[in-house]
């Protein structure tokens, strides 16, 4: 009987340990459940709560674009409208015609009477035995004002054997004058000369040079 009773203490002895320890498990995991669960119910509150804001905001900026778009003017397509191989016909004041041509032209949507050209052409005094021509690179021909620009290697032939070539020249053909702003450089059966300006009046028969003339003529 003592044998038995001092067995039995011992038994109770390692028991105590093992319970204290299994108590202690349960209330570490009954505490992470609570926490997992208050996460769960923070997560169910704060996601549906988001997804609405994130509504909220899309059908906002859906419904500003659209008020904008619909209170903004739309804007009118832009038409080109390009001419392969133009000619220009018409008529100075002292009766003499003329001829534009162009490899290819443009005429600008928004000003129609202004024609933008490439690789212009003109012929002044067409039909007479010395008509006088001018090429250039590009021009710009008014209707209505009837004036020609034309840039960028600019060459112009009188037909009776004066040349002159510039950057830049201005043509009134209404009357047939010519002028330029650009350094000028010709040449003629009377010699050669260089300016920063000229002036072409009364059909060529009149040629004013301004600024930096210089000029070599030969006797005939």
């Amino acid at each position: 009987m003592g044998g038995d009773g001092h067995l039995r203490a011992q038994l109770k002895d390692l028991m105590q340990p093992a319970a204290v320890m299994t108590g202690r498990s349960m209330s570490a995991d009954l505490g992470r459940w609570r926490r997992r669960s208050r996460r769960v119910m923070a997560a169910r509150i704060v996601l549906p709560a988001a997804v609405g804001v994130l509504l909220l905001v899309v059908i906002a900026q859906v419904g500003w674009r659209t008020y904008m778009a619909a209170s903004r003017a739309p804007a009118e397509a832009r038409t080109e409208i390009r001419l392969i191989t133009p000619r220009f016909y018409g008529q100075s004041t002292d009766g003499r015609s003329f001829m534009i041509t162009a490899r290819s032209a443009i005429r600008d949507d928004a000003d129609p009477r202004r024609i933008i050209l490439e690789e212009p052409a003109l012929t002044l005094d067409l039909g007479s035995p010395t008509p006088t021509r001018m090429t250039a690179k590009h021009g710009v021909y008014r209707q209505d004002t009837f004036g020609l620009n034309l840039k960028d290697d600019v060459r112009l032939d009188d037909g009776a054997g004066y040349r002159f070539a510039s950057e830049e020249s201005f043509v009134d053909t209404r009357t047939g004058d010519v002028s330029g702003e650009s350094t000028m450089s010709g040449e003629g059966p009377s010699g050669q000369v260089q300016s920063r300006a000229y002036s072409v009046y009364d059909k060529g028969d009149r040629i004013v040079f301004r600024g930096g003339v210089r000029a070599r003529f030969e006797r005939q």
